[in-house]
């Protein structure tokens, strides 16, 4: 395999993997506000930030993916782990969650440097 079809490939997975994690969390906060206003509200944050996070999890998730955005849609994704890892990772001490947090968020940055690669909609 050619080193830039491997450069390539691996930003692909990289975006997917991480858009795919976003999803994973964002889409029933974007779905059920009353259950996002509950858990942001439980986490000691103010109630409104969780179908506002959810909303922004999906349409940066979106947009990394497909390549659109990407620097724009990884530094959202970027920001928005890093509120979870400060406001409720790390609080709760090193654990497996804050582990994977940290690996998100610099995979989302990694991503915001690098750019989305060949595989995307719209190429640096």
């Amino acid at each position: 395999m050619q080193p830039t079809v491997l450069k390539n490939s691996s930003l692909l997975l990289m975006r997917a993997t991480v858009a795919f994690i976003f999803l994973w969390h964002g889409v029933p906060k974007a779905i059920n506000w009353e259950a996002a206003v509950q858990k942001f509200i439980g986490f000691g944050l103010p109630g409104f930030l969780g179908p506002i996070t959810g909303i922004a999890e999906v349409i940066a998730s979106v947009l990394l993916v497909i390549g659109v955005f990407h620097r724009w849609a990884a530094a959202a994704l970027g920001i928005i782990i890093i509120g979870a890892l400060v406001t409720v990772q790390l609080p709760g001490g090193f654990t497996a969650s804050l582990e994977r947090d940290l690996m998100i968020m610099v995979a989302s940055f990694a991503l915001m440097a690098l750019g989305p690669g060949e595989y995307a909609l719209k190429k640096d």
